[in-house]
């Protein structure tokens, strides 16, 4: 009987080991798409490297191809699948839309602020960097959502995620990029 105990311990142990390991991997690799992007796309803005989304609500929408590298993700290929507005949509059809939709249209309006900003206030000497660095959170704030929204926020996200993993991969990406402020 002490011998299964023991059984069990030794394969819990290596699962833990393989899955450490795997998650370097992993965020090895993560580190190193997001060096190459960086150093293909520069913070260049320039027409000619911009992606055009049309939207329903702001036309046609122009990303830095870094943001469609995050939108390419699986990570944030999730959000196709949840609601905005969580189960409203059983109350009111329209309310239909996806965090995947609005994600994109809060980072195209976060340029939009971004640009009126630096256009009308010189002073602040807004940078092309701080350009992206507000996008990518504007585009990312959801990624830590799950089903229904906010329904389980207070119930679920702390029960599965009581040490805030759900930041992970937009630290990952603002390290990788040495987007932060020093």
């Amino acid at each position: 009987m002490s011998e299964d105990k023991i059984d069990v311990q030794e394969i819990l142990c290596d699962i833990k080991i393989i899955y450490k390991k795997n998650e370097e991997k992993r965020q090895t690799q993560i580190t190193e798409d997001l060096e190459n992007v960086k150093q293909k796309y520069s913070v260049d803005f320039s027409k000619d490297i911009m992606k055009i989304f049309n939207d329903p609500i702001h036309g046609q929408m122009e990303l830095h191809p870094l943001l469609v590298k995050i939108i390419d993700t699986p990570q944030f290929q999730r959000l196709r699948h949840i609601k905005q507005l969580g189960t409203k949509y059983l109350v009111y059809p329209g309310a239909t839309h996806t965090r995947f939709e609005h994600s994109l249209g809060v980072a195209y309006l976060a340029g939009c602020l971004l640009k009126t900003l630096r256009e009308n206030q010189p002073e602040l000497n807004i940078t092309k960097k701080d350009f992206l660095c507000v996008q990518i959170a504007a585009l990312c704030h959801d990624m830590g959502h799950g089903p229904f929204s906010h329904l389980f926020d207070g119930m679920f996200i702390p029960e599965v995620q009581p040490d805030g993993k759900c930041l992970s991969f937009l630290t990952l990406v603002i390290s990788a990029l040495h987007l932060s402020k020093q």
